[in-house]
C-alpha cells in the first residue's frame, strides 16, 4: 500500500493479524504478526487481542515506510497452544495528531509447516534451487533468503502448483546493491500462506515456514 502519492492527512488505517507457525525443534509452535496499513502517514500503532487485552502490541514503522507498521513475534512468544478465533483491535495515531481504530477478526485455521524435500547450489548453472512438498491448503508460497537476520531476497508470489524455485545472483527479488558472496552460508526460507476470505496479500490468516541453509557456490 505504498504510494508514491500519499495523502497525508488520510487517517484510514487497516490491519492484518496472522497465525505464524514454525518449527522449534520437533514441536509446532505458533505466534501472532501484526501489520497496519495506511495512505496516509502513522506515527504510531498499538495493538490488543480479545484473547488477552492485558497484552498490548507495538507496530514498529517498516523500512522507513509510514504507510506500513508491523510486530513479528519473537522466539519466546511462541507457544505450542494453537490459537483460537479473536479480534485483534488496533489503534493508530497518524503523523497529523489525528487518531483511528480498526480490527481483524482471526479465525483458527492455520497450515502445517512446510517439508523442503531438497536444496542445492548447482555450480554449472550458478544457481541456488530448493524443492518442497505440498502444503495443505496452501494459496500461495514464497522463497526468503536471509544474511544472518537481514532479509536479502524475496521472491514474487508463487502459485500453490509451483514446488520448486530457483534463484541466481541475477534473479529478480535481491535488495538493492547486494551480490551473494560464493563460500558464504545463508538461510532460505520457504513461507506458505494462507488467505482471509477477503483473498489478497494485505488479509492473510495464516503463514508456514521452515528455514534451511546453504553455502552460497557450494561446499
Amino acid at each position: 500500500m505504498t504510494s508514491c502519492s500519499k495523502n497525508f492527512d488520510d487517517v484510514s488505517g487497516s490491519g492484518d493479524a496472522i497465525i505464524v507457525v514454525k518449527q522449534s525443534g520437533t514441536t509446532t509452535v505458533y505466534g501472532y504478526a501484526l501489520y497496519a496499513y495506511t495512505f496516509g502517514a502513522f506515527r504510531s500503532v498499538k495493538a490488543t487481542s480479545t484473547l488477552d487485552e492485558s497484552k498490548a502490541y507495538t507496530l514498529n514503522i517498516n523500512q522507513k515506510y509510514q504507510t506500513n507498521f508491523y510486530y513479528e513475534p519473537s522466539d519466546d512468544e511462541f507457544t505450542t497452544t494453537r490459537p483460537t478465533a479473536s479480534i485483534f483491535n488496533f489503534s493508530a495515531v497518524f503523523e497529523n495528531g489525528a487518531t483511528a481504530e480498526f480490527q481483524d477478526e482471526v479465525s483458527d485455521k492455520v497450515l502445517a509447516v512446510p517439508v523442503i524435500k531438497e536444496i542445492k547450489y548447482d555450480s554449472t548453472s550458478s544457481e541456488m534451487s530448493v524443492t518442497w512438498g505440498t502444503v495443505s491448503g496452501a494459496e500461495s508460497y514464497s522463497i526468503n533468503i536471509l544474511d544472518g537476520s537481514e532479509l536479502v531476497f524475496g521472491s514474487l508470489k508463487l502459485a500453490s502448483t509451483i514446488k520448486a524455485y530457483a534463484v541466481k545472483s541475477t534473479t529478480t527479488g535481491w535488495i538493492t546493491d547486494f551480490t551473494p558472496v560464493v563460500g558464504k552460508t545463508y538461510t532460505v526460507r520457504l513461507n506458505a500462506f494462507l488467505y482471509e476470505p477477503s483473498g489478497d496479500s494485505y488479509n492473510l490468516q495464516s503463514v508456514s515456514f521452515v528455514e534451511k541453509t546453504i553455502v552460497w557456490g557450494g561446499n
